[in-house]
């Protein structure tokens, strides 16, 4: 918050005085100024258990769900060190390389929910739900604390708490990471604004908040930044001229957040780094990875229509003119944000940059796994849509259409409109064949859902829609080996060794030298009573794998015994 250019803006006494002159100033609608009076605080909480009361109902049906097998199987039901009576330990040690991922406060969270209702989904569903809603009480508060009036800070929370795209991160098991993460980044941020009235409880509750954030999961590793432009925005909410000296002081205030940030993000990339190989993308890819991803997440935001847990994955091409346009676009709109900056209120100016800073991470500048599958999701948004929020609430504040009457009006329209959009989204992770289905919709022809689905109707004995499955699966990825022969497995089991027969001829006449299609064919015949043509296509299968392949192995194998079985010479 600004101050004489001599003195520290960080200081015992420079912010207790700053506190006190805003205090004096009367709040306009425009201007967030002071803390509530008591009769404000009263007429507050309404608005926050009415918006409690949508969250209920927007989740509720998540709160029956069932596992999905998209990493909960690997995070809680088939995750050994669950029922370890010491296997928390494991959770706590960086080096360990049984768990999925180093955030221990999740998986502690989950080591104790195995105790107390061992595998049953919904208690993990309760508590990510009563995770959520504590995040939005939070939320509420703080903007309250940052002097909105109640009905802004109602608008800005409802968009943080029942926009669509939180689904995935409360609905979704695994994604205990974000609103754990979220509940004590906000105690940090609600911490530290307290630290400001020079309190030295609350600057350590502060950072002992933060690192546990990032305990619990390390997307947040520059939102320390948003808290310094938080206090920007609120000195020039008070016509207070912020001089250099404030953003100096404000990074040394924060460097503990920083290094703790620091540390946490170089023990990510090491445990991560270690378990999945680099993704090859070049500099210029990077960029526009990140300036899509930004661009499409803006607009799944402003328009969130054909949403997915898991987006098709985008054929990216620098060659492509197309590709170009979001980087255009977004400079274009940064110039002219920057064109009329003083015409943006600074609150505005907060939400936008903490929105973008809580993407930063998983914009594509540094590729982590999940760009295996897609480039964006909106469980990365979590921790970012306050900011989103806060931006939405502020513009439609400064549009001048909330009046008493019309302000209440259009505010609770907006939140039993998100409300039920996302009620409407939750259905969809009930269990893991709605969660298949859905991904499903948006992708029809591509691999993961179809392979999933597969795999689902496998373990159910559902071998002929598990064959469907499979060869669209299969046909996405006409050269892996694994999901054909998934698929000849299923045809087998459902039709017969005939049908994996004219299956297999079919494909080898598309791709002659495709291994597992000689190799299964080989297997089929050879069960037929066909020993002779199983011999030939064991050997072609044998020749044409990759030198130590799985593939390459079983036909060594199956050749050798047939010939054992058919008292001919051993040997290749």
């Amino acid at each position: 918050m600004a101050t004489p250019r001599r003195q520290k803006p960080h200081s015992r006494k420079n912010r207790q005085a700053v506190r006190e002159t805003s205090h004096a100033q009367e709040p306009t609608p425009l201007t967030p100024a002071g803390q509530p009076s008591a009769s404000e605080r009263s007429r507050a909480w309404p608005w926050l258990f009415v918006l409690l009361a949508l969250v209920l109902v927007a989740y509720w049906p998540a709160l029956g769900g069932d596992f999905v097998r998209w990493d909960d199987q690997f995070y809680v039901f088939e995750n050994e060190l669950l029922r370890e009576p010491s296997g928390w330990k494991a959770f706590w040690n960086p080096t360990e390389r049984r768990t999925p991922q180093f955030y221990p406060l999740v998986f502690s969270s989950y080591w104790l929910e195995y105790r107390l209702w061992g595998l049953d989904a919904r208690g993990y569903h309760a508590v990510n739900a009563a995770l959520h809603a504590a995040n939005t009480a939070l939320a509420f508060c703080l903007v309250r604390q940052w002097g909105f009036a109640t009905v802004t800070a109602f608008s800005a929370a409802a968009v943080f708490a029942l926009h669509p795209v939180q689904v995935a991160s409360v609905a979704w098991i695994s994604e205990r990471k974000n609103v754990l993460s979220g509940f004590f980044l906000l105690l940090a941020f609600t911490s530290y604004w307290r630290a400001e009235r020079r309190r030295p409880g609350w600057y350590v509750a502060s950072f002992a908040s933060f690192v546990a954030s990032l305990l619990s999961k390390t997307q947040g590793v520059a939102l320390p930044l948003s808290f310094l432009i938080a206090e920007w925005a609120a000195a020039r909410c008070r016509g207070r001229r912020v001089a250099w000296s404030f953003w100096r002081d404000g990074v040394l205030y924060l460097l503990p957040f920083f290094a703790a940030s620091a540390v946490m993000a170089l023990i990510t990339v090491h445990f991560e780094h270690d378990r999945w190989p680099p993704l090859p993308y070049t500099g210029a890819e990077r960029f526009l990875i990140a300036t899509n991803a930004l661009l499409s997440y803006l607009r799944t935001i402003l328009w969130p229509a054909d949403l997915s847990p898991i987006y098709p994955k985008w054929e990216l091409s620098t060659d492509n003119l197309g590709w170009w346009l979001a980087p255009v676009g977004l400079s274009l709109a940064l110039a002219a944000l920057w064109l009329w900056r003083n015409r943006v209120p600074p609150w505005m100016w907060w939400g936008l940059v903490h929105f973008c800073l809580g993407l930063l991470p998983v914009l594509g500048i540094v590729p982590f796994n999940f760009f295996t599958y897609a480039f964006v999701a909106d469980h990365f948004l979590y921790l970012s849509m306050l900011g989103a929020g806060v931006a939405l609430a502020v513009a439609l504040q400064a549009a001048r259409t909330w009046y008493r009457t019309g302000v209440r009006v259009v505010a609770l329209g907006l939140a039993v409109g998100l409300a039920i959009l996302s009620w409407h989204e939750a259905w969809h992770w009930r269990d893991n064949l709605s969660f298949w289905l859905h991904v499903r919709e948006r992708d029809p022809r591509g691999f993961l859902a179809n392979f999933n689905l597969g795999l689902h109707f496998r373990r159910e004995g559902r071998w002929e829609d598990a064959a469907r499955y499979f060869r669209l699966a299969a046909e996405a990825r006409p050269e892996a080996d694994f999901p054909f022969r998934r698929y000849a497995e299923a045809l087998r089991l459902a039709r017969g060794e005939q049908a994996v027969i004219e299956m297999a001829t079919a494909w080898l006449g598309r791709a002659p030298n495709f291994a597992p299609g000689y190799l299964e064919r080989g297997i089929s015949q050879e069960r037929s009573g066909e020993k002779e043509q199983a011999l030939s296509d064991y050997e072609r299968a044998r020749r044409l794998a990759p030198l130590g392949s799985s593939v390459a192995a079983e036909a060594q194998q199956r050749l050798l015994d047939l010939r054992a079985r058919s008292g001919s010479a051993t040997g290749p």
